[in-house]
């Protein structure tokens, strides 16, 4: 199995497909196994690298509380021990904040940047609703399988929960069968809470995508509208009915603006 120390801790990663690289940055306490509609979609035109964030899956725990800064440094970390100069960027939800800071720590190595559903932190932001907050907040703390159950109200949408069980079923069984430590994952839940881009989007000089959808119960579209809105250039993209796992939920219609994006 391949694994990395460059960024000071055993990261696990893996590569599919050839071309021009492309990164993969998962969302909080997903592991790279979240890109199964990914992988097979972009692999026929990118070097496609997948890998675990700090505190979950086959990657280390290093203590915590993390930071997206520290994680972006750990991606870039993982490139350079690669040998990838330079790959298009995307991340979704806390992976889209990592990369945010990926294009801003090192801009030499983001070509393209896709952001998606996620937030610019600090005054930009657009809170999730109490409801949500207290889902993930209370995360490890009781039943893990009652934790996820949980929180599918918030990643999925009413219509795919009731029409497609499975897929729900599909990604409870994914995330029990090797779940977040506790520990790794309230240490990345401490980096997507204190996530602050906010002052600093005027400084990424990558072309960058945003894509969201419009029934996002847990980082709200208008989140995507603003991060967009300062970042020189961006496009931005709305999925109508697309809920916070549009790239599993709605991965057809995801996986082709972003290939469109790239492939430009």
């Amino acid at each position: 199995m391949p694994y990395t120390d460059a960024a000071g801790f055993r990261m696990y990663y893996e590569t599919h497909g050839d071309g021009f690289p492309l990164l993969l940055v998962n969302g909080l306490g997903s592991d790279h196994m979240e890109w199964l509609y990914q992988v097979p979609a972009y692999a026929p035109h990118f070097r496609v690298v997948v890998f675990d964030n700090r505190g979950v899956g086959e990657s280390d725990v290093p203590p915590g509380p993390y930071t997206t800064a520290q994680m972006a440094d750990d991606a870039a970390a993982l490139l350079a021990d690669l040998g990838i100069p330079k790959a298009h960027v995307l991340g979704v939800s806390l992976g889209g904040m990592i990369a945010q800071e990926m294009a801003l720590l090192h801009p030499g190595q983001v070509e393209r940047l896709v952001l998606g559903c996620t937030s610019p932190g600090g005054r930009l932001s657009v809170h999730p609703s109490p409801e949500a907050m207290a889902a993930f907040a209370l995360a490890g703390e009781a039943d893990p399988e009652a934790d996820l159950r949980r929180m599918i109200p918030f990643l999925y949408t009413d219509a795919c929960i009731r029409e497609r069980p499975g897929e729900i079923e599909a990604f409870v069984r994914r995330r029990l069968a090797n779940p977040a430590p506790r520990e790794g994952y309230l240490a990345q839940l401490a980096a997507a809470v204190s996530h602050d881009a906010s002052e600093r989007l005027e400084r990424i000089r990558a072309g960058t995508l945003v894509i969201t959808g419009d029934a996002d119960r847990l980082v709200g579209w208008e989140n995507s509208l603003r991060i967009a809105g300062r970042i020189p250039g961006a496009r931005l993209v709305v999925l109508p009915g697309a809920p916070h796992r549009l790239f599993a939920e709605t991965a057809d219609a995801f996986n082709l603006e972003v290939l469109s994006f790239l492939r430009q």
